[in-house]
C-alpha cells in the first residue's frame, strides 16, 4: 500500500496537468496596421485596394469580368471600422466589362457606404472582410439585358478576403478566390441563378498627400 503523501503528491501532480492541458491558449496580440514595415509607425485613415488580378462575377449563366479597377475604404489602426466608400470596376481597353455570353456587363455598387467590416492579422496571415457588400450587375446576353442583385453571403452580407504581406515588396495584398455571394430577389430577373462567386487579387495601400501609395503593413 502507497505511503498517504505519497498518493497525495501524485493525485496533485496529476491536477496540475490536467489544469495546464485545460488552460486557454493565449490570445493573438491585437492587429496594428504599420507603414512600410513591422517598425514603421501605426497607420489610419484611407485606404485604397488596387486590383491586380481580374475581377471576376461566376454564376451558371458565365462569367463577367473587368481588368481595371478599385475599392477606396476607411479603417483606423487596430484594423476595426473598416467602411467602404468606393466600388468602380471598369475594362481596358474598354468601354465595358466583358462577359462569357459575348456580351458585355456593368456593376454597380448598392447602398454606399458599406460600414463595419474589419482587417485582422493572425500572425502569418489575415482577412480583409467587407460588410454589407451588394452589388448589381446588368449584362447584356443572348436573352437581352439581365439584371441581377447579389450580396455578400457572410454574417451582415459580407464577402471575406484572405491577406498577405508580401516580404519582397513589403505590400499588403489581398485575394478573393470564388468567395459566395446569394441572389437578392428585389430588382433581379428571374434569370438570375441563386448564387454567385467572386474573385480578384488586390494591393492595398494607404494615403498620402492626395496619392494612394503609401505601403502598409500589417502585425
Amino acid at each position: 500500500m502507497q505511503h498517504p503523501r505519497k498518493v497525495a503528491a501524485v493525485l496533485a501532480a496529476s491536477a496540475a496537468a490536467v489544469a495546464v492541458a485545460a488552460s486557454p491558449a493565449a490570445a493573438a496580440p491585437p492587429t496594428v496596421i504599420h507603414v512600410n514595415n513591422a517598425a514603421g509607425a501605426a497607420y489610419s485613415g484611407n485606404i485604397r485596394l488596387v486590383l491586380t488580378s481580374p475581377v471576376s462575377v461566376t454564376t451558371s449563366l458565365g462569367t463577367a469580368s473587368c481588368n481595371r479597377g478599385n475599392i477606396d475604404a476607411s479603417v483606423a489602426s487596430s484594423g476595426a471600422n473598416l467602411t467602404v466608400s468606393a466600388y468602380n470596376f471598369y475594362n481596358s481597353p474598354g468601354p465595358a466589362c466583358t462577359n462569357s455570353a459575348g456580351g458585355s456587363s456593368t456593376t454597380t455598387p448598392v447602398g454606399l457606404p458599406w460600414a463595419g467590416g474589419d482587417l485582422n492579422w493572425t500572425g502569418s496571415s489575415g482577412t480583409l472582410r467587407i460588410n454589407n457588400m451588394q452589388v448589381t450587375s446588368t449584362s447584356s446576353t443572348i436573352f437581352g439585358n439581365i439584371v441581377c442583385n447579389y450580396r455578400g453571403s457572410g454574417a451582415g452580407n459580407s464577402i471575406t478576403m484572405s491577406v498577405t504581406n508580401s516580404t519582397a515588396t513589403i505590400q499588403l495584398k489581398a485575394t478573393a478566390t470564388n468567395i459566395s455571394l446569394t441572389k437578392v430577389s428585389a430588382g433581379s430577373s428571374p434569370l438570375c441563378p441563386s448564387s454567385a462567386t467572386y474573385s480578384a487579387g488586390f494591393d492595398v495601400f494607404g494615403q498620402s498627400g492626395g496619392s494612394y501609395t503609401t505601403k502598409l503593413f500589417l502585425t
